[in-house]
C-alpha cells in the first residue's frame, strides 16, 4: 500500500516549537508542540536551549522520514528572527546561542554609531530602529569586540531558520527575509549588505544569499526530499495572504507584540516612523520587496492592565473573558468628555508610538465596576493600536484590515475596532498556522498552492 505524501514544517517560535504535517492539499494531519526550559549563556543570561531544540528537530525529522504510513516529500523551516547561529571551521555549532533580549552594552553602541552613523541615517537606510541585540547584525559586531576569542572561531554565521536547514542537510544558505528583518545588515536602497558589513569584514561569514522560495533536493539515505532554505516567521505568516487576497490589506498580527504589516506602502521609512518603532520586512517571493511594519507592545499592555483591574475589582483572573460587547456601555463611554476616565500606558515605555515615560496613573475608582473599566481599557487599546496603524497608512488608502492571533479571539477588541475604524473592513482569519502554511507553500512552489487557496479564508467581523 502506497504511503501518503506529506510536507513537514518546523515552526520554531521563541516560546513554542512546533512540527506541523500537511497533506497534499495543505490540510494539517498532525502537529506536535513542545516548550523547552531556557538555559544560561556564558554571562548568566537566559537563552534558548539550542542543543535540545536541535535534538528534537532531528528526532522529529527521523520519525517522519521512516514513517510507516506517510511519505515525507517536502520539508521547510519557519523561525523567529534576530538570532544567529555560528559554525566553526569544522562546521560545528559554537555555543552559547545568544538571546536577542540580552542587553547591548552602551560602549558597544557608542562605538558602532560613532563609526557608522555619522550622518544619522543608518536606521533609515537599513529600515532598522536601533534595537541592540534585536538587530542581529549588531550581535556579530558585539562578538567581534566584546568576545574576540569566540569571534575568531567563527567560519559561518547562519540566521536561525537556515541553521535548521544546515542541521538537516549540511548545506549553508542565507535567505532575504532573515537578512532584511531589522538586522541593520541590509541596505534597502542598494539592495545589498550595508557598507559597514564590508568595513568590518563580516560579509565572508554569511552564506550565499537566496530568496525564501528557493528550495533544493537533498538525499537522505535512499530518499530524495525537497527542502526549503527556511524563512523568517513574520514573512512566512504574511505570504499566504499575499497569495490569496484580491484587494490590498493591512495584516495585524497580534500577540505580546502587535505588528501591523503594509505590503502596499513602498515609501522609505522616515525618521518619525523609525522613532515610533516602524521597520521593514521583506516578502518571501518576488525577489524580496520591502514590507513596512509598525510594532506596539499591546498584548503585554493588555495583560498588565487587565491584571491590575482584576486585583482592584477583586474578580477572578479569567473573568474578563466572559465580557461581551455592551452597546449601551460603549455608547456611554464614547459620550464622555475627552480624556474623562482615561487610561494611561504602564508597559510601553521605550517602544511603539507611545514611548514616553508616563507620569500619570489611571484612576480605577472612576469606574463603577470591572465591566465598565474593561470596556474603557479596550477602547484605549484600540486607540493606541490605531496610532500604530496610522503610521503605515495615514491617508487610509487601504480599506481591509485582517486581524490574526490573540486579539482575533477578543470579541470586545474586534467590535470596538470595527466601530472606531468604520471606514475600513475588519476581517479575521481562521488560519492559526499561517507561518507554517507559508513555509509549506514556499517549499511546494506556486503551482502546488495556487489551487489550495481555500486552506486560508478571511471573514468580516
Amino acid at each position: 500500500m502506497s504511503r501518503e505524501p506529506i510536507t513537514l514544517i518546523f515552526d520554531i517560535g521563541k516560546t513554542t516549537k512546533k512540527a506541523v504535517v500537511f497533506d497534499y492539499s495543505f490540510q494539517v494531519l498532525e502537529e506536535q508542540n513542545v516548550n523547552f526550559k531556557e538555559i544560561k549563556d556564558d554571562d548568566g543570561f537566559p537563552c534558548d536551549d539550542l542543543p535540545k531544540v536541535s535534538a528534537w528537530v532531528l528526532e522529529i525529522f527521523d520519525h517522519y522520514l521512516n514513517h510507516s504510513t506517510f511519505e515525507l516529500t517536502h520539508c521547510n523551516i519557519s523561525s523567529y528572527g534576530a538570532s544567529l547561529v555560528h559554525l566553526d571551521h569544522d562546521g560545528v555549532r559554537l555555543d552559547p546561542f545568544y538571546n536577542y533580549l540580552k542587553p547591548f552594552p552602551a560602549s558597544c553602541k557608542g562605538r558602532f554609531l560613532s563609526s557608522y552613523d555619522r550622518e544619522n541615517n543608518i536606521s533609515a537606510v537599513t529600515a532598522s530602529p536601533f534595537l541592540g541585540m534585536l538587530n542581529s547584525g549588531l550581535q556579530l559586531f558585539w562578538l567581534k569586540y566584546e568576545k574576540p576569542v569566540m569571534f575568531q572561531q567563527i567560519m559561518t554565521s547562519l540566521h536561525l531558520p537556515q541553521y535548521f536547514t544546515y542541521l538537516l542537510t549540511g548545506k549553508t544558505y542565507t535567505d532575504l527575509t532573515s537578512v532584511g528583518c531589522h538586522t541593520m545588515l541590509w541596505d534597502f536602497q542598494k539592495q545589498d549588505y550595508h557598507q559597514w558589513v564590508d568595513h568590518e569584514d563580516l560579509r565572508k561569514l554569511f552564506a550565499t544569499l537566496h530568496p525564501a522560495d528557493f528550495a533544493f533536493h537533498n538525499t537522505f539515505g535512499q530518499r530524495m526530499i525537497k527542502v526549503g532554505i527556511g524563512v523568517h516567521d513574520s514573512s512566512a505568516a504574511l505570504m499566504p495572504y499575499l497569495a490569496t487576497q484580491d484587494e490590498p490589506f493591512l495584516l495585524l498580527s497580534t500577540g505580546t507584540w502587535n505588528i501591523c504589516f503594509n505590503p502596499f506602502n513602498h515609501e522609505p521609512l522616515t525618521n518619525t516612523e523609525l522613532s515610533a518603532d516602524c521597520l521593514c520586512f521583506l516578502t518571501p517571493t518576488g525577489g524580496g520587496k520591502p514590507v513596512k511594519a509598525s510594532r506596539i507592545f499591546l498584548g503585554n499592555e493588555h495583560d498588565l492592565q487587565k491584571n491590575a483591574l482584576t486585583e482592584f475589582f477583586q474578580v477572578s483572573a479569567d473573568y474578563y473573558q466572559s465580557i461581551g460587547f455592551n452597546e449601551d456601555l460603549y455608547a456611554a463611554l464614547v459620550s464622555l468628555p475627552e480624556n474623562s476616565k482615561a487610561f494611561f500606558p504602564i508597559g510601553m515605555e521605550g517602544s511603539g508610538p507611545l514611548p514616553e515615560k508616563q507620569t500619570r496613573q489611571t484612576d480605577f475608582t472612576a469606574f463603577t465596576n470591572f465591566d465598565e473599566a474593561y470596556h474603557q481599557l479596550v477602547r484605549y487599546l484600540v486607540k493606541w493600536q490605531l496610532l500604530s496603524i496610522q503610521l503605515l497608512d495615514p491617508t487610509k488608502k487601504i480599506k481591509n484590515v485582517i486581524v490574526v492571533g490573540g486579539f482575533a479571539k477578543n470579541t470586545l477588541f474586534l467590535e470596538i475596532l470595527k466601530r472606531e475604524e468604520s471606514d475600513r473592513k475588519i476581517l479575521i482569519s481562521d488560519q492559526p498556522r499561517a507561518s507554517a502554511l507559508g513555509a509549506a507553500w514556499l517549499v511546494a512552489g506556486e503551482n502546488a498552492y495556487r489551487g489550495n487557496a481555500g486552506t486560508l479564508s478571511v471573514t468580516e467581523v
